[in-house]
């Protein structure tokens, strides 16, 4: 059967089960990167993922997710994966949130696989639960069949920091955790532009990939609600605390929620990302050349709405930005 002739109700890679199982005990070396929305962790996994040192989700892996190891075994992937290239072609090239280039190959979230969500955009609750873990542990294992276990697979997902973390360490005990954070009222100002640019704009990318983003979409009296209130001052402390929620759950971790854990912080990154890829290359145990784009760092104007919105909340936030070094004005 064609790959075009699968119906939205058949899930082709089903009859691969037996052959999965195995490697869903055992995936290969698992690197998980995590940290609030908006802190850097699309870049840093921009960059790693064109090291060559990891295999990595793509864009085209979403979009075809229930017949990765179909394709692979009919010989289908490379027309599966220039399908998902005319669909996209000529359309935005950006993911529209951000400067990333988007192409079937761009890095992208493994939750948006698994969560299932497509009542509403992935921002609160964690992707990765014990209801969705086996989707998780199905996904790990068909990349790990159709490309092998040679080089780290490297995942990413924002909702998880920190609500997946536990679920995932306690799943793969083995993997390596890298933990990216940023000055939280960067982190907001960062949350407030991306939410509005969304709203305004139908990205023909996110939309292809991304359940939630086409719902909302489609919805005009949704979007319209989810617009009036991501620029009211209701929105923007919604964000906030829900940043500040993120940060001190993760803190409630403790040192020890996992052994294999590496914080480094966005600023740094920016400041010398050969230093950050060097101590990264040995906590990976990879071998990672230099970043092929010198530090983007995303540092404009903070609006009086954040600032204030980060002010009322300083106190709370005292713990997270002492714990990593950071003081009460963004570097």
């Amino acid at each position: 059967m064609n790959a075009a002739c699968q119906t939205a109700d058949v899930a082709p890679d089903a009859a691969y089960r037996a052959e999965l199982q195995p490697l869903e005990a055992d995936p290969g070396r698992l690197v998980f990167l995590l940290g609030c929305q908006r802190s850097g962790t699309t870049w840093l996994h921009l960059q790693l993922a064109r090291s060559g040192a990891f295999r990595y989700l793509t864009a085209h892996d979403v979009h075809a997710s229930r017949m990765l190891v179909h394709n692979w075994r009919h010989g289908f992937a490379a027309a599966s994966r220039q399908a998902f290239e005319r669909e996209i072609a000529g359309k935005d090239r950006h993911r529209g949130i951000d400067a990333i280039p988007a192409d079937p190959d761009t890095p992208e979230e493994y939750g948006l696989i698994i969560a299932g969500r497509a009542d509403e955009p992935r921002y609160n609750r964690p992707d990765t639960t014990e209801a969705t873990l086996p989707a998780l542990r199905e996904l790990c294992a068909k990349k790990a069949l159709v490309e092998g276990r040679d080089r780290p697979l490297l995942l990413k997902s924002p909702p998880d920091y920190p609500g997946g973390a536990l679920c995932l360490a306690t799943a793969w005990p083995e993997a390596r955790f890298v933990v990216i954070q940023r000055h939280p009222l960067r982190t907001l100002q960062s949350q407030i532009n991306a939410w509005r640019t969304m709203v305004l704009h139908r990205n023909a990318y996110l939309s292809s990939i991304d359940a939630g983003y086409r719902t909302v979409f489609d919805d005009p009296g949704r979007r319209l609600r989810l617009g009036l209130f991501i620029h009211s001052r209701a929105g923007v402390d919604w964000l906030a605390d829900s940043i500040l929620r993120a940060h001190l759950d993760f803190l409630s971790l403790g040192d020890d929620w996992s052994a294999n854990v590496l914080a480094i912080r966005y600023e740094d990154l920016c400041r010398d990302q050969v230093l950050i890829f060097t101590q990264l290359a040995a906590f990976l145990q990879v071998d990672l050349r230099a970043p092929q784009q010198p530090p983007s760092p995303r540092h404009g104007s903070i609006s009086e709405e954040a600032r204030e919105a980060f002010e009322a909340r300083r106190t709370a936030f005292a713990p997270f930005l002492e714990r990593y070094g950071y003081g009460s004005e963004p570097e």
